[in-house]
């Protein structure tokens, strides 16, 4: 008892009881720092708080890893599946699937470069027709394409292949014939998406876009497949817009919470506080991929308003550890005992993204 007398609570933190996990957090190629908002409440964070190693550098990963989730050997995380439980979760167990993205591919001296995302603007009218000519033309291959959202589609095939593919936001902005799916059954599988590319290049909805100045669909990107597995570890509540968050709260009968009612609460948490909780905010993750500097910072002021949030609840001991991480590399946890070190110096936001890779 006497060795213990002193020594910095930090050394021998309590349990975590609230983890955010925060992609696109290190900002993006070519940032403008004068632009970027003040944030005292995220600053005050990442000086008091006890850095820490990653384990996982794939934001994905280290969400499914909080549930005891990991992409099997020479395979995916089945991402696909889980995300069907919040997004339609009649279909999630009916088969192996996988996302499935529009994507524009964009010719760049003799390559192709992928961009996916938000960014594209896809209508219910156009996703419609665009999956109405795949399944036409693809129907008798085994495969279905299905699109729950105007830019969220997902792809099932009749039978599982043998293939480990990359998602899509590691692939946005790259050369798309370096990341294709690879494995045994990779030669089938690449060769009908290139199929699908020349399929969607002459489709009437492609033309139009085309007309009025707009990215084309160039085919779908697929990823995170396999069959909905079977979750047995969660935290206690989940507070996520996610679709893959939301339905590994579905597989496990977690309870979840939105965002935007987080930041109604009235108190800093919920009562009862749950003994863990996971925050999966992703606001500033696409825009991080699609270099979008003024969506990012805006991001940015939700992402500290939360953290006002939770910080409070730090104060006040009702969180008793607070971990930010943002599953790429940058992992804080803050206690009520680092929250008081006002006398500590070090870097905030601004300084840790001048000295990041993607802020240089």
């Amino acid at each position: 008892m006497h060795g213990r007398k002193g020594r910095d609570p930090d050394l021998d933190p309590p349990a975590v009881n609230v983890r955010v996990i925060c992609p696109g957090l290190q900002g993006l190629p070519g940032l403008d720092l004068g632009s970027v908002p003040p944030t005292p409440a995220l600053d005050r964070l990442l000086i008091r708080a006890r850095a820490g190693e990653v384990k996982h550098r794939d934001p994905l990963a280290t969400l499914a890893e909080e549930f005891g989730l990991s992409a099997p050997p020479g395979g995916d995380l089945p991402s696909a599946a889980l995300c069907l439980l919040d997004e339609a979760p009649d279909l999630a167990a009916k088969g192996c699937w996988f996302h499935a993205d529009p994507v524009h591919l964009r010719p760049d001296r003799d390559r192709l470069l992928l961009f996916g995302g938000p960014s594209l603007a896809l209508t219910g009218e156009e996703a419609d027709a665009l999956v109405a000519a795949f399944n036409a033309h693809f129907g008798s291959d085994g495969l279905e394409l299905v699109a729950v959202r105007p830019d969220r589609w997902y792809l099932r095939a009749q039978t599982a292949p043998n293939i480990s593919t990359q998602p899509l936001y590691r692939v946005s902005g790259r050369p798309v014939e370096s990341w294709a799916a690879v494995g045994p059954g990779a030669r089938d599988w690449n060769r009908w998406q290139n199929e699908a590319q020349m399929l969607f290049a002459g489709h009437p909805v492609n033309q139009k876009r085309e007309a009025m100045g707009r990215a084309s669909i160039g085919g779908v990107w697929t990823w995170g497949g396999g069959v909905l597995p079977r979750v047995t570890r969660a935290p206690a509540l989940i507070v996520s817009d996610h679709p893959l968050a939301v339905g590994l709260a579905r597989a496990t009968g977690v309870p979840v919470l939105r965002p935007g009612d987080l930041m109604r609460q009235p108190s800093a948490w919920p009562e009862p506080s749950p003994p863990s909780a996971l925050v999966f905010w992703d606001g500033l993750w696409w825009p991080a991929i699609g270099v979008d500097a003024r969506a990012w910072s805006a991001a940015l002021g939700d992402l500290e308003a939360l953290v006002v949030r939770l910080s409070a609840g730090v104060a006040a001991g009702r969180i008793r550890a607070l971990v930010l991480d943002d599953g790429e590399g940058w992992r804080f946890t803050l206690t009520p005992w680092g929250l008081r070190r006002f006398w500590r110096r070090g870097r905030g936001l601004a300084a840790r993204l001048r000295d990041a890779p993607c802020g240089q």
